[in-house]
């Protein structure tokens, strides 16, 4: 009961520090840059598809994880569970299998949606 009470508000603690050390970092960086004069088109960010691209990634690899864990638990059905010997393995093997194959998809995707674009 103990531990948990100090490891929950760590994990809070820490993601509150990385997120400001990025904040307070990311604008001095900016002040710099101003002070050097150069011109404030830098600070945009690439194109505004990016962070769609962005939920792209994400979506597929949670869809490919999803799948590989689907198929890992059909694995240990139909090989007697954790008892047999190859299942655990082909268990985690599913599920990097998908992930992999799911972050190659997107990756697809992706490059034909800027083709499309024409970026």
């Amino acid at each position: 009961m103990g531990s948990e009470v100090i490891i929950i508000p760590a994990m809070f603690l820490t993601v509150f520090g990385m997120v400001y050390y990025f904040l307070v970092t990311r604008n001095k960086e900016r002040l710099a840059l101003i002070e050097a004069g150069v011109d404030a088109k830098l600070f945009k960010s690439g194109s505004s598809n990016s962070m769609w691209y962005f939920v792209i990634v994400l979506g597929m690899l949670a869809i490919g994880i999803s799948l590989g864990v689907g198929l890992g638990f059909i694995i240990l059905h139909t090989s007697g569970g954790f008892e047999s010997d190859y299942a655990p393995g082909a268990f985690v093997f599913s599920i990097f299998l998908f992930a992999g194959l799911s972050l190659l998809t997107s990756f697809f995707l992706i490059r034909k949606i800027r083709k499309q674009d024409g970026e």
